[in-house]
């Protein structure tokens, strides 16, 4: 009843402001609270995809930029917690099955946004989209990771900053990385599978291979794990 109830008045809500609420929805999601839809004057389009068994908790926003259309897909299992806004800024934002977004977060998308399956980001991550950013299955995101595909250019004229050029450079993590608090990925950065990236690292952009921790800043590869060594057989008490 709280969804049936929620979709009839956020599609009213646009359409009386010239834009257009679209639900595709598989099953009926659990709706925990509030799920608020903040726009400017002139909404455009929203998309929303939803699969079985999704989960959406408290104080969530639905955020959408003035004569854009967007696209949200949440699929089977998908878990938002609390506090999650979602930014599809002309753009789209697909999370995997089973992913889980953790309170706080922020994702926001001009271009395409894809998060795999089995992902978990979170408290208080931030995911910036302007062109492509992919994160790939069984990636774990800390507290507070940033990730951005794009910055500004400063042509040193005195003309402010935010209002110059974006540079914008897809980002992929691959398979299984592990990205501690408070790391940093920067656009052009592509991170081979089962690589972890250390609490508190800048990655600068440019191929990174699989399975090596980096760290530091900018983040360098410091030793090679051992990927597969979870699979190897207990150690005998002694």
């Amino acid at each position: 009843m709280r969804w049936r109830w929620w979709t009839f008045i956020a599609a009213l809500r646009l359409r009386r402001l010239g834009g257009r609420l679209v639900v595709q929805a598989s099953s009926t999601p659990r709706l925990e609270g509030p799920l608020r839809v903040e726009t400017g004057p002139r909404p455009g389009t929203v998309t929303l995809r939803v699969g079985r068994d999704v989960r959406i908790g408290r104080d969530c926003v639905i955020d959408l930029a003035d004569d854009a259309d967007g696209v949200i897909e949440l699929a089977d299992g998908a878990l938002l917690q609390s506090r999650i806004r979602l930014q599809p800024w002309g753009g789209a934002i697909w999370i995997g099955e089973h992913t889980q977004v953790r309170d706080g977060c922020e994702l926001k998308s001009r271009g395409e946004l894809r998060i795999g399956a089995r992902v978990v980001c979170a408290r208080h991550s931030s995911l910036h989209c302007h062109a492509a950013i992919t994160i790939g299955d069984h990636v774990g995101l800390g507290d507070r990771v940033t990730i951005t595909d794009s910055d500004h250019t400063n042509d040193r004229t005195g003309t402010p900053v935010l209002e110059q050029p974006v540079v914008a450079e897809p980002v992929v993590l691959e398979r299984n990385v592990l990205c501690g608090t408070n790391a940093v990925v920067l656009k052009g950065t592509r991170i081979g599978a089962d690589t972890v990236v250390a609490a508190g690292a800048v990655v600068t952009g440019g191929e990174h291979p699989s399975g090596w921790l980096l760290g530091g800043v900018p983040a360098k590869p410091l030793r090679k794990l051992r990927v597969g060594a979870h699979d190897d057989p207990p150690v005998p008490l002694r």
